[in-house]
């Protein structure tokens, strides 16, 4: 398991728009994160640590980025045996997400910090473009997911989107990691015919680890989605959409 956050579109190929590649273009981003500086949750370990950091320094001509050690070290010292972290965080209320392994020990201008290689790549998309609609929890909508093992699993959607839906797994079995593709996923959205649908799996993080009732949250995008289902996908959502606002607007 890994992380990011659900990426909003309808195929992978639509995804390449918010991805970033120019060295340049991510050099601005990342230096306009070290300025602020804004705060950063990096993710490790499949998913299941995270440490809260920001960036110190942002070094394009020797290949790496400089950050600052989170404030517990065990958690430190898990993310260092893991070697990879997954960072995500706003720039311009705008979701940013990058990879970047791996990640060891160094001291800059007499400091310890963490230092990892620049990044190929970074996903920047504005969230407004597909909005999340958080979906019912007395009838929760249901998804069954085919393993990469071929076991089935059903978990219950915390919310979903015209790009992307987020799972809930309170039994912690699933086992797919970041960027794999579950095919022929079902979708069963109460009083419709299941829908097929694949996902792609973009971040997951694990949510009250330290209660009795930890549970894995799963975000995942749409592939390669088809017209009539997009379709329908986008018109429930607003469909969900509109009635919260009806429950909510004062009597």
């Amino acid at each position: 398991m890994a992380d990011t956050p659900p990426i909003a579109t309808d195929s992978v190929v639509a995804q390449e728009k918010f991805l970033l590649h120019s060295p340049l273009e991510i050099d601005n981003v990342l230096q306009d994160l070290a300025r602020r500086p804004e705060l950063i949750t990096a993710y490790f370990d499949n998913g299941k640590g995270y440490i809260l950091t920001t960036l110190v320094a942002v070094l394009r001509e020797r290949g790496l980025l400089v950050f600052e050690p989170g404030p517990d070290e065990e958690m430190n010292r898990r993310l260092l045996s893991a070697g990879r972290m997954t960072c995500m965080a706003k720039h311009h209320d705008i979701s940013v997400r990058f990879n970047t392994e791996p990640v060891q020990t160094a001291r800059y201008q007499g400091q310890k910090v963490f230092a990892a290689p620049f990044p190929e790549s970074l996903f920047r998309m504005q969230r407004r473009e597909y909005f999340r609609v958080s979906t019912p929890i007395l009838n929760p909508l249901q998804c069954r997911l085919t393993m990469p093992n071929d076991e089935q699993l059903e978990l219950s959607l915390s919310d979903i989107s015209a790009g992307g839906l987020a799972l809930i797994d309170p039994s912690l079995q699933f086992e797919a990691e970041s960027g794999q593709i579950l095919e022929a996923c079902q979708l069963r959205i109460p009083d419709e015919n299941p829908l097929t649908i694949n996902l792609m799996v973009r971040n997951l993080y694990l949510q009250g680890e330290d209660s009795m009732h930890p549970q894995i949250k799963i975000g995942c995008s749409y592939v390669q989605l088809g017209g009539e289902t997009g379709s329908f996908i986008r018109r429930y959502v607003n469909r969900l959409q509109i009635q919260q606002k009806t429950l909510t607007r004062p009597a």
